[in-house]
């Protein structure tokens, strides 16, 4: 299943406030699904931040999921960015496309694939 990663902005400090107990509630059921790998804030301004890693079948799934978020459903959240992503280094190497294969065997792989073509060097 793909992993996806997910920003918010919450711009209005109270509503955080306001909503931020139903929000948490939210997040351990998440976790406790399976559906989201890791939550938390992120420091990135003057306005709140946070980051979600989720792990669900699609962007459709993943999208049914984030509009029970009680930020979402109480417009609390701008700003939202949702990217697929392929941790093909480090320790999710194995949820990745390149399950098992070492650092050095995806550099060369990627390499030969996206590399310099050595005679447009010339």
């Amino acid at each position: 299943m793909p992993l996806f990663l997910v920003t918010y902005v919450h711009p209005d400090p109270q509503g955080w406030k306001t909503h931020l107990g139903p929000h948490l509630e939210w997040i351990a059921a998440q976790v406790e699904s399976g559906a989201l790998r890791a939550s938390g804030p992120t420091f990135t301004g003057e306005n709140r931040t946070a980051a979600l890693l989720f792990n669900t079948a699609d962007r459709a799934e993943l999208d049914s999921i984030i509009a029970t978020d009680p930020y979402m459903e109480h417009g609390q959240v701008s700003g939202l960015t949702v990217a697929e992503w392929d941790p093909i280094f480090g320790m999710l190497n194995a949820e990745s496309t390149q399950p098992g294969k070492s650092a050095e065997h995806v550099i060369r792989e990627v390499l030969v694939a996206f590399g310099p073509d050595p005679e447009s060097e010339n």
